[in-house]
C-alpha cells in the first residue's frame, strides 16, 4: 500500500511558530523557485536572455568569477537580496 503525503499540511506544519521576518524569507524563496524552476516546459532555455546568461556563466566559471557560499542559508540571502535590488 502507497503512502500519499499531505505536502500541504506538512508544510503548514513547519510553518507554526516561525517569526514574521522567517515566514517572509520563506515566502520569496517560494515565489524565486516558484517563478524560476516550475514552468510548463522549458521554453524559457530558448530565450535570447537565457542563452545570454548561461554564456555569462560559463565564462565567469572558467575564469572562476562565481561566488562561493558557506552554506544554503547564504547563498538563499544573496539570491533575495539580488532580487530585492531588480
Amino acid at each position: 500500500m502507497s503512502t500519499v503525503i499531505d505536502y500541504r499540511q506538512r508544510l503548514l506544519e513547519e510553518l507554526r511558530g516561525l517569526s514574521p521576518p522567517e515566514l517572509e524569507k520563506i515566502y520569496r524563496a517560494v515565489v524565486f523557485l516558484k517563478e524560476e524552476f516550475i514552468e510548463p516546459d522549458e521554453a524559457r532555455y530558448y530565450t535570447e536572455s537565457w542563452i545570454k546568461a548561461e554564456q555569462e556563466a560559463t565564462e565567469a566559471h572558467a575564469r572562476g568569477g562565481l561566488k562561493a557560499y558557506a552554506n544554503v542559508d547564504e547563498m538563499m540571502d544573496d539570491i533575495l537580496t539580488e532580487n530585492e535590488d531588480e
